[in-house]
């Protein structure tokens, strides 16, 4: 069962002049509804998942609580809706719980991914990644640029045996702020990083490689590949399939080709499950997580 401990409670005077919201209920086992401003007063009903209430008054009585390890913070909001019994109800809810209306933040982008029913994008904010949705709109950023969204919460409806509405962020607005790594290895590159294959692969899990190791490759501390991004020489790796200890893995070997010969920089190891990438360490045979 789940645990949840409240913490910082803060009582203020109620602000009555909150303009009237619609919001979406996002506890997944519903959300509590209590006569009064506080955790002590007599549970009045219930609202399920996904349900859509009205929001009456913010109290400016706030407080957090801890979720499965995760601090979520909020107050109380007086509320109108329809309960699980499926009467109107009136009471107050930690607004923790509720979707949120429209948000704007900066973020490092990290993919495009336009190969489901619905186009999605993940970008990173200090440790945490976030994924949006979006309309369809072209995303021509690269991994590593600074871009500021505007977005807003809104369950989707997973077709299937049974129609499952989910919690996703939908993409209101976006832009570029600044240029990331990969956008400035380009600049200072200009060129293509090489690559070749024997197995039949999709080209959009091609790119999807290709942009990995072009990443792996600005990030590189490595003083050899430093030195050969800055003369412009080629990079280049090649794709296999192996399987190493029971796991199957996409086996990338990056390399330096010159007139005369090719030499091996490094070996990179894909788990397509999990979807990480590992460096492998040659002297003491393992490999290494790369994040």
């Amino acid at each position: 069962m789940k645990k949840l401990f409240f913490t910082f409670l803060i009582i203020i005077t109620i602000n009555t002049s909150f303009a009237q919201t619609e919001l979406l209920v996002k506890a997944k086992n519903g959300l509590n509804i209590r006569s009064e401003s506080n955790l002590k007063s007599e549970k009045v009903g219930k609202f399920k998942y996904a349900e859509k209430i009205e929001v009456l008054e913010k109290t400016d009585i706030y407080f957090e609580i801890i979720d499965n390890e995760e601090i979520i913070k909020g107050q109380w909001y007086k509320v109108k809706g329809k309960s699980l019994t499926g009467e109107i109800v009136t009471g107050y809810v930690f607004s923790g719980f509720l979707t949120n209306p429209k948000q704007k933040d900066t973020f490092e982008f990290i993919f495009y991914d336009d190969n489901y029913d619905h186009f999605y994008f993940t970008a990173k904010k200090e440790k945490k990644t976030y994924s949006f949705i979006t309309n369809g709109e072209e995303i021509n950023f690269l991994r590593g640029d600074i871009i500021e969204i505007e977005w807003k919460e809104v369950f989707i409806i997973s077709a299937g045996d049974e129609d499952i509405k989910e919690l996703n962020n939908r993409l209101l607005s976006i832009k570029k702020i600044k240029n990331g790594i990969v956008s400035n290895f380009r600049k200072i590159y200009n060129k293509e990083i090489k690559y070749h294959y024997t197995d039949n692969y999709s080209q959009w899990y091609l790119d999807y490689i290709y942009l990995n190791i072009e990443y792996y490759i600005a990030n590189s501390k490595n003083k050899l590949i430093r030195n050969l991004i800055e003369k412009k020489e080629q990079l280049e790796y090649s794709i296999e399939n192996r399987n190493r200890n029971g796991t199957n893995y996409l086996v990338i070997g990056l390399s330096h080709s010159s007139e005369f010969k090719t030499s091996p920089l490094q070996w990179l190891y894909y788990n397509e499950k999990n979807s990480k990438f590992y460096e492998y360490d040659l002297p003491n045979d393992e490999l290494i997580e790369y994040k």
